[in-house]
C-alpha cells in the first residue's frame, strides 16, 4: 500500500487533525456533511484538492522541517500514528516531535501560506483546532507552527501552548460526530458555502422527476422561512436605496465625506474598456465561432411562491 493509500484509509476509519475544523463546522474547505459521507461512503476522491494537498505538503516537509531546525536549534524526530486512549476514533499523525526542550515534548504543525487560502497575521482557527487535536491525543502541553509563505519567500514560528477549554470542545464535539458516524445518521445541513457546494456536487445531474411535497413539513418549513427572509430582503433594500439617496443628496459633487462613525466615498469612474460581442458577431460571423466555447452548468437551484405570498 502506498503512502498516499494508506492515509486516505486512516483518514477514513477515525478523526485526524485535520478533520477537527469540519467537525467543529468552522472549516472553509469542507462541511460536516461532506466529512461524514466520506467516513461512511468510505471513499475520498483520489483527485480531490485535499489528496493534492497532502501530496504536495509531504514533498514540501523534510525541506521546511530541515529549515525550521536551523532556525530555531530544536530537534526533530518522526513520530508513528496515534490514538486518544480513551477515545481511540480520534487519531493524530503529526509532522514531527519537538524533542529536548524544557517544556518537554511538542509537536510541529507545518503549513503553506498563501498557496490554497491565505491568512494575515494570526494562524487561521481551523489550523488552530487542528493543533489542539493533536496535543489532545498525544497529551503535550506545547506546539510550534512551520510556516512557509509563498509570498515573501520566507519560513517563519509561531509557538502555540495548550487550550484545555478548546480541547475539551473538540473531544465533545468529535465524539457526537463519530456517534453519527458509527449509527449512521447524517449530520443537519448548514449555512456555510460549503456545505451548498458539497450538495450542488453530489446532486449535479438533474432528472425529469417532479416530487409531491404537500406533506414533507421539513420542505415547508424552510420554504416559508425563505419568503419571510425574501420579504424582508425587500424591504431593507429599499430602506438601504433610500439611505443613500439622501447620503448621494448631501454629498453633491464631493469625492469624499468623513463622519464621526463613517466615511462616504463617492469617486467618478474610470472609462472601461469593453469588448463588443455582438457587433463582432455581425462583423465577423464565420470567425467567432472559432471561438465560443460551452462550458457545463451547475443547476440552478430557484423557489417561487405566487405573487400574493411575495
Amino acid at each position: 500500500m502506498s503512502e498516499n493509500d494508506k492515509w486516505i484509509e486512516d483518514r477514513l476509519n477515525g478523526i485526524g487533525g485535520s478533520d477537527a475544523a469540519a467537525v467543529l463546522g468552522i472549516s472553509p474547505f469542507k462541511s460536516r456533511l461532506q466529512l461524514w459521507t466520506e467516513k461512511i461512503s468510505k471513499k475520498i476522491n483520489p483527485d480531490s484538492g485535499d489528496v493534492l494537498i497532502f501530496q504536495i505538503g509531504n514533498a514540501l516537509e523534510p525541506i521546511i522541517a530541515n529549515k525550521y531546525s536551523k532556525m530555531t536549534g530544536r530537534k526533530l524526530e518522526m513520530r508513528p500514528q496515534k490514538s486518544h486512549p480513551e477515545y481511540p476514533f480520534m487519531i493524530g499523525t503529526i509532522d514531527r516531535e519537538i524533542v529536548g526542550d524544557e517544556r518537554g515534548p511538542g509537536i510541529l504543525e507545518i503549513k503553506t501560506k498563501g498557496a490554497w487560502i491565505d491568512w494575515r497575521d494570526d494562524i487561521p482557527p481551523y489550523y488552530m483546532a487542528q493543533i489542539q487535536h493533536y496535543l489532545c491525543i498525544f497529551g503535550y502541553c506545547w506546539a510550534s507552527f512551520a510556516v512557509l509563505d509563498l509570498g515573501k519567500r520566507e519560513i517563519t514560528h509561531i509557538d502555540i501552548e495548550r487550550d484545555d477549554k478548546q480541547i475539551t470542545k473538540i473531544i465533545e464535539e468529535e465524539k457526537k460526530f463519530w456517534e453519527l458516524v458509527e449509527k449512521r445518521i447524517p449530520p443537519e445541513v448548514d449555512n456555510s458555502k460549503v456545505c451548498g457546494d458539497f450538495l450542488r456536487e453530489c446532486y449535479g445531474q438533474s432528472e425529469n422527476v417532479t416530487i409531491d411535497l404537500l406533506k414533507n413539513k421539513d420542505a415547508t418549513k424552510w420554504a416559508m422561512m425563505l419568503r419571510d427572509i425574501r420579504s424582508q430582503e425587500k424591504l431593507l433594500k429599499a430602506q438601504e436605496i433610500e439611505c443613500k439617496n439622501h447620503l448621494m443628496s448631501i454629498m453633491g459633487s464631493a469625492e469624499k465625506g468623513l463622519g464621526n462613525l463613517y466615511s462616504i466615498t463617492w469617486k467618478s469612474p474610470k472609462y472601461k474598456v469593453i469588448f463588443d460581442l455582438e457587433k463582432f458577431k455581425i462583423d465577423h460571423p464565420k470567425l467567432v465561432k472559432k471561438y465560443i466555447k460551452y462550458e457545463h452548468q451547475s443547476r440552478r437551484f430557484t423557489v417561487n411562491f405566487p405573487k400574493t405570498g411575495q
